[in-house]
C-alpha cells in the first residue's frame, strides 16, 4: 500500500508543474486602457506580450491566455510585425501545451521556427526550437527532444544568451530525469541553477530548486527534497506567486508524509488547500483532497479520509480529470470493501475501471498523437528540406549561370579588347606606313621641286643662248629644245607625283569627284597639293604657275567645294576627305 501511495504522489508532484491555474484577475480594464492609449501597431503588439511574460500572468486561465496571444498575432500578422507575430505563436504554442493539444503546439511552433531561420532571427529560433524539444520529450521521444534541446542551447551560447542558456539546460536535465539518469540530471539542473544564480534571476532559480526536489524525492532523499522545496518556496513568497507556493508547500507535504511525518504533512497539505482555495484552483484542490485522504488513511483514521476521497472524486468527475477520479475511487472501494458496505463498494469500483479505461484510452490517444504528430512533423520537415534543396538547386543553377555569363562576357571583353589592340595596332602600323610615304612624298614633291627649278635655269640658259644665236634654224632648234625639255620634263613630274599622291592617299580622287563630280583635272591636282598642306608658293615652284593665278584658283575651288561664304579652312576641309 505503501509503495502505490509513492508513486501516485509523484504523478501529482510532476503534473504540478504543468497544469495552470484559473485565477480572478482583472486583467481587461488595465491592458485595454494601455492598448487605447498606444497607437503603434507594433507597440500594442508588445503590450500585449509583455503583459503576459509578467510573473503574475504566468497561469493566467488559458483561455484568456490563447485570446491576447491570437490578438497579439492578429495585430502583428496584419501590419507585418514579423518578432511580433513570432513571439505570440510561442506563446500559443506554450498555452496549447498546457492543454496538451500535442497537435497545435507544434504547429506554432513549426511555423515560428520556419519564420524564424527565413528571418535569420536567432533567439526565436532557439525558442521554437526549445518548445519543439519539450513536445517530443512529453511524448516520450526523448531523442528527438534532446536533439532540438542541444540545438536551442548552441544558438543560446552563440547570442551569450545566459538566461537562455540556463533555460536550456534546464530542459536538457528534464530529458534525462525522464530516462531516469538522475546523475545526468542533476549536473545539468545545477548548472542551470549556477547561471541562474548569477543572473539574479528567481523564476529560473525557483524552477531549478523544483527539478533538483523533484530528482532527490524519486530517489528518496526526501530531507534534500524538502530543502530544495523550501527555498522554491521562499522565492515563490518573494515573487507573490501563490500557485507557485502553493504547489511548493503540498510537495513538501508529499516528502513529510513518505518520511512518516504525517501531522507536518497533513498541515503542508491543508495550507496548500487553502492557497489553491482562494485561487480556485480546483484541479490542485483535488490534488490536495486526495493527498489529505492518504495521510488520514495510512495514520488510520479511516473514517476522516472518506470526505476528502470523496471530494478529490467530485472535482476529478467535474473536471474530466481520471488521474485523479482513479485513485479516489481505488481508495474508496477498499474502504468499503473493509467495511463490508457492498454497493458502495461495487460503485466506486465501477468509478475506478471506467477512469482506468479512460486512462488507457488516454495514454493509447497520446500514444497514436505521437505517433501522428512525428509523421506528421517528419512529413513537414521532408517537404520543407526537398523545397530548400529545390530552391538551393535553383540559387546553385543561377549562381552558375551567371558565373559562366561572367566567364563568357569576359572572354568576348578580352576577344574585344585583343581585337580593339590590334585593330590599334594595325591603325598605327598603317599611319605609320602612311607616315613614311608622306616623308617619301614630300621628299619626292622636293626632288621635283629641285629638279623643275634646275629646268628653269636650263630653259632660261636655252632662252639667252637662243637670243644670242645667228642663224635662224639654230634659233628655232634652241626654241623647240627648250620647249619639249619642259613639256616632258612636266609631264613625267606630274605623272610620277600624282602616282606617288594616290600611293599615300588612295580613294582621295574618287571620294572627291563622288561628291564634287564637277571638278576638273586641274582642280583635282590643286586638291592634292592642297592635302599635303602645300603652300602657294611650293605650288607655283612645282606647276610653274604665277601666286596670283594659284590663288584665283583656290578662290573657283572654294565655290565649287561649297566653302566660299565660310570660314572654313580649305586645307583642313580636305584633309578631312
Amino acid at each position: 500500500m505503501r509503495i502505490q501511495l509513492v508513486l501516485f504522489l509523484l504523478i501529482l508532484i510532476i503534473s504540478g508543474f504543468q497544469i495552470g491555474s484559473a485565477q480572478n484577475i482583472t486583467w481587461e480594464d488595465g491592458l485595454n486602457n494601455i492598448l487605447f492609449k498606444t497607437k503603434n501597431p507594433n507597440d500594442k503588439v508588445d503590450s500585449i506580450l509583455k503583459y503576459l511574460d509578467k510573473s503574475e500572468n504566468q497561469y493566467l486561465d488559458d483561455t484568456i491566455s490563447i485570446e491576447l496571444a491570437n490578438r497579439a498575432l492578429g495585430i502583428a500578422q496584419q501590419y507585418t510585425y514579423t518578432p511580433g507575430k513570432i513571439r505570440a505563436m510561442i506563446k500559443l504554442g506554450n498555452y496549447y501545451f498546457r492543454r496538451s493539444d500535442f497537435k497545435k503546439t507544434m504547429d506554432f511552433a513549426r511555423k515560428a521556427k520556419v519564420l524564424s531561420e527565413d528571418m535569420d532571427y536567432s533567439k526565436e529560433l532557439a525558442s521554437s526550437l526549445s518548445l519543439i524539444g519539450t513536445v517530443f520529450n512529453e511524448l516520450g521521444d526523448y531523442d528527438n527532444s534532446a536533439q532540438y534541446f542541444f540545438k536551442s542551447l548552441k544558438l543560446y551560447e552563440e547570442l551569450k544568451d545566459k538566461e537562455g542558456i540556463s533555460s536550456s539546460l534546464g530542459d536538457i536535465g528534464m530529458d534525462f530525469y525522464n530516462q531516469q539518469d538522475y546523475k545526468k540530471a542533476l549536473k545539468y539542473f545545477n548548472n542551470s541553477l549556477s547561471i541562474a544564480k548569477e543572473l539574479n534571476s528567481l523564476p529560473l532559480i525557483k524552477r531549478q530548486y523544483n527539478n533538483i526536489a523533484v530528482v532527490y524525492g524519486d530517489l528518496q532523499k526526501y530531507d534534500t527534497a524538502i530543502v530544495f522545496l523550501q527555498q522554491a518556496l521562499a522565492i515563490s513568497i518573494k515573487l507573490g506567486d501563490k500557485l507557485g507556493q502553493g504547489t511548493n508547500i503540498m510537495n513538501i507535504g508529499y516528502s513529510l508524509m513518505n518520511t512518516g511525518n504525517y501531522g507536518e504533512a497533513l498541515s503542508s497539505f491543508q495550507e496548500a488547500l487553502d492557497l489553491f482555495t482562494k485561487l480556485n484552483n480546483r484541479i490542485h484542490m483535488a490534488e490536495c483532497y486526495v493527498n489529505i485522504g492518504f495521510c488520514y488513511y495510512t495514520s488510520n483514521r479511516i473514517d476522516e479520509s472518506i470526505p476528502y476521497f470523496k471530494k478529490a472524486l467530485l472535482v476529478g468527475q467535474n473536471q474530466n480529470y481520471y488521474r485523479i477520479i482513479a485513485p479516489a475511487a481505488k481508495m474508496l472501494n477498499q474502504i468499503y470493501t473493509v467495511k463490508k458496505d457492498t454497493l458502495n463498494a461495487y460503485k466506486f469500483v465501477m468509478l475506478e475501471n471506467l477512469a482506468g479505461d479512460s486512462l488507457f484510452a488516454f495514454q493509447k490517444q497520446k500514444l497514436l498523437s505521437k505517433i501522428e504528430l512525428q509523421y506528421n512533423y517528419e512529413k513537414q520537415e521532408f517537404k520543407r528540406q526537398r523545397d530548400q534543396q529545390t530552391k538551393n538547386t535553383i540559387i546553385l543553377i543561377i549562381i552558375l549561370s551567371l558565373v559562366a555569363g561572367l566567364v563568357i562576357l569576359g572572354l568576348i571583353l578580352s576577344k574585344h579588347r585583343l581585337r580593339s589592340k590590334f585593330a590599334l595596332l594595325e591603325k598605327a602600323k598603317i599611319e605609320s606606313e602612311l607616315d613614311i610615304k608622306n616623308r617619301e612624298l614630300t621628299v619626292n614633291l622636293i626632288s621635283l621641286i629641285k629638279k623643275n627649278e634646275m629646268l628653269s635655269e636650263i630653259s632660261n640658259k636655252l632662252v639667252q643662248l637662243e637670243k644670242s644665236a645667228k642663224g635662224i634654224e639654230a634659233k628655232e632648234v634652241i626654241t623647240l629644245i627648250s620647249q619639249e625639255m619642259r613639256n616632258r620634263t612636266d609631264d613625267k613630274m606630274l605623272n610620277e607625283f600624282t602616282q606617288r599622291f594616290q600611293e599615300v592617299h588612295a580613294g582621295f580622287y574618287e571620294t572627291l569627284l563622288s561628291k564634287f563630280p564637277e571638278l576638273s583635272q586641274n582642280e583635282l591636282k590643286l586638291c592634292a597639293y592642297l592635302r599635303l598642306n602645300m603652300s602657294t608658293k611650293d605650288i607655283s615652284e612645282l606647276t610653274g604657275q604665277q601666286f596670283t593665278s594659284i590663288d584665283q584658283a583656290r578662290y573657283r575651288l572654294r565655290k565649287k567645294l561649297g566653302i566660299s561664304n565660310s570660314e572654313t579652312n580649305l586645307v583642313t576641309f580636305l584633309s578631312q576627305i
